[in-house]
């Protein structure tokens, strides 16, 4: 671990007042409760801190609503409206001004250390926003944030970040970078820095948050990259108040019945094919209404259904819409970029997950474009 980078790190936290925390649209487990752990851990500084994602379009991992702070998470930025005057001193000093407001004018009195001062003509520009640092954890790049960064990039241009991330394919976009490849997942990046920032013992909230996302990426310590490190660091949160079997109660049992009806379905009709690697399935109307679920229930099932499908590449939810058909797309694997892959469609999302929308009439026709992409890219 950079212990340079987490220095200094620590010390940009500590120079700040107001936080902006977030993560890549249509968040996973682990980037939700590594967001969730960074406002603990910059609370925990005396720090003022917001939390915002992009989850307009598929709403909040409910199965995720027992983390601390998970009610705190907004879907857009807040603004506050302020106007800002710049002038050139020009090598002058002030020691002081006053104002005040008279037959409907805004009077400024300036007081000069000394006579002649000259001032340029003043430059006027709004500041909306309240943050002063931003955090992004669990992110690749700035287009993953969805529209947090894309109705809002002047302002990602004109503040400082911090980018803390596991994922190899990180593009290291941010002032400060902590990016750890060997890491299972950004929670337990996370773990050290929080190490580093405190002087007494992670509490349950933090523990808990940061064993949730090891958990959640790790599919509960199955997947091949875990190493003694990670285990070790789970232990060592389940001493300080992590409670493990309530975490996996509920990412991996606690869905409801109309979910697992829809699950069931998904199974029913998930097809594959070897070129390109990728596994589907097509969810209909009749499907919605016969498990009383709709379109916000099918980004929880994404991974199960790459799960079952494990030599596949790709998998794909596509659902009705109107007089089109959507997709959600998924990969687990580093070298595709669903972006990229898929450019021609105009997906919306990150490297690893995108939704998009085919004006097309049966789900066949919207199955055969995806793939035809896939193929050439």
């Amino acid at each position: 671990m950079p212990i340079d980078t987490i220095q200094q790190i620590v010390k940009t936290i500590q120079a700040k007042k107001h936080i902006l925390v977030t993560t890549r649209a249509n968040p996973s487990g682990d980037a939700v409760a590594s967001a969730l752990a960074f406002c603990l851990i910059a609370k925990r500084m005396g720090k003022r801190v917001s939390i915002a994602i992009d989850c307009q379009e598929f709403g909040l991992p409910g199965h995720l609503h027992f983390l601390p702070g998970y009610d705190s998470i907004e879907t857009m930025l807040a603004k506050q409206s302020e106007m800002v005057l710049e002038f050139d001193l020009n090598h002058d000093s002030i020691r002081g001004l006053t104002y005040e407001v008279r037959n409907n004018k805004l009077m400024i009195r300036i007081f000069p250390t000394q006579t002649g001062i000259t001032l340029s003509a003043p430059r006027a520009r709004e500041a909306h926003y309240p943050y002063d640092l931003i955090a992004v954890v669990d992110a690749c790049d700035l287009e993953s944030l969805g529209s947090i960064y894309e109705e809002h990039t002047e302002f990602f241009y004109h503040t400082p970040i911090i980018n803390i991330d596991h994922q190899p394919e990180n593009e290291y976009f941010g002032e400060l970078n902590l990016v750890e490849m060997t890491a299972v997942a950004t929670t337990e990046i996370l773990f050290s820095l929080a190490e580093k920032l405190a002087s007494n013992p992670l509490d349950a909230p933090l523990a808990t948050c940061l064993l949730a996302g090891i958990i959640h990426e790790s599919r509960s310590f199955q997947t091949q990259n875990i190493t003694p490190h990670t285990l070790a660091i789970a232990s060592e949160l389940m001493t300080m108040g992590a409670d493990r079997s309530q975490i996996i109660q509920n990412l991996f049992y606690n869905k409801p019945i109309s979910a697992l009806q829809l699950w069931g379905r998904l199974l029913a009709n998930m097809e594959t094919s070897d070129k390109p690697s990728m596994a589907w399935a097509v969810v209909t109307q009749e499907d919605f209404e016969h498990t009383h679920t709709n379109e916000h229930d099918l980004v929880s099932l994404l991974d199960d259904l790459l799960q079952h499908a494990p030599q596949t590449d790709v998998v794909a939810i596509l659902y009705p819409s109107q007089d089109a058909w959507k997709a959600i797309v998924h990969t687990h694997k580093p070298s595709i970029d669903l972006r990229h892959a898929l450019g021609r469609l105009e997906p919306s999302g990150s490297r690893k997950l995108v939704t998009l929308e085919l004006m097309v009439r049966s789900a066949h026709e919207a199955t055969e474009i995806i793939k035809q992409s896939l193929l050439q890219n």
